[in-house]
């Protein structure tokens, strides 16, 4: 994640040192791929509808969650401290005690005090094993991304239609790097 894409005062946006690399489970990046079918061109898979050169804003996933009536049970913002109870439990649970460390930074990477900038690539495998350990805990009964987006194409369009108009193979299947 760029610095210019985090919420940081204007100076430290153009400063390179507070770029953060951003760790994904394998369940994400297939939601990104799946995304990937139904996105513009461009460097972007979540745009806004209106501008599709554009990210959605801050506040687009508290909207969609008010049209899905969460509105009462959950914020966006639930999801980080619902992270951290969870991950924290289970490094206590499994006597990893470091990872509390680890998984604060992973919610805010600039440490408070006399370090002003963090090194994006610090505890990586670390941080990356504990996102692949969130993404089982939330998805371990759900197919993947590209599975469920094979289901809705079989569904909507008859075989000899579905191979021809969404570029599938002879079985109207598709493999992960045609979603890309």
């Amino acid at each position: 994640m760029t610095a210019d894409r985090k919420k940081l005062k204007v100076a430290r946006q153009q400063d390179d040192r507070f770029d953060v690399l951003v760790p994904l489970s394998r369940q994400a990046v297939d939601v990104l791929r799946a995304a990937r079918a139904f996105a513009p061109r461009g460097p972007l898979v979540v745009t806004r509808q209106r501008h599709a050169n554009k990210p959605i804003n801050e506040n687009a996933i508290g909207y969609l969650y008010n049209r899905l009536e969460f509105r009462v049970r959950h914020v966006p913002h639930g999801w980080q401290s619902r992270f951290s109870t969870g991950m924290n439990n289970r490094a206590q649970t499994l006597d990893r005690p470091g990872d509390r460390a680890i998984i604060d930074l992973m919610l805010a990477p600039i440490p408070d005090g006399a370090k002003a900038t963090c090194n994006s690539a610090a505890y990586l495998p670390r941080r990356t094993e504990i996102v692949q350990d969130w993404a089982h805990h939330l998805l371990y009964r759900f197919s993947s991304a590209g599975e469920r987006l094979e289901g809705l194409c079989r569904q909507a369009l008859p075989p000899r239609e579905r191979r021809h108009e969404m570029g599938g193979n002879r079985t109207g299947r598709f493999g992960a790097a045609e979603l890309i």
